[in-house]
C-alpha cells in the first residue's frame, strides 16, 4: 500500500503527465522530494505485483 504523500505524486506524473519540477511547484516540495515519493511508489507496486 502506498503512503497518501507516493500516491498524490505518482498520479500527478503517471496519470496527469506532469513533470517533477511542476509537481514539486503544486506540493511545495523539493524536485529531490518528489522522486523519492515516486521512485518510492514505483519500488512497492513492483514489490505488488511480485507477489501475485
Amino acid at each position: 500500500k502506498l503512503t497518501e504523500a507516493q500516491r498524490t505524486a505518482f498520479l500527478l506524473n503517471r496519470i496527469e503527465g506532469k513533470k517533477f519540477k511542476e509537481i514539486a511547484e503544486l506540493l511545495d516540495i523539493s524536485v529531490k522530494a518528489v522522486e523519492k515519493r515516486i521512485y518510492g511508489a514505483l519500488a512497492k507496486l513492483r514489490e505488488d505485483i511480485e507477489e501475485i
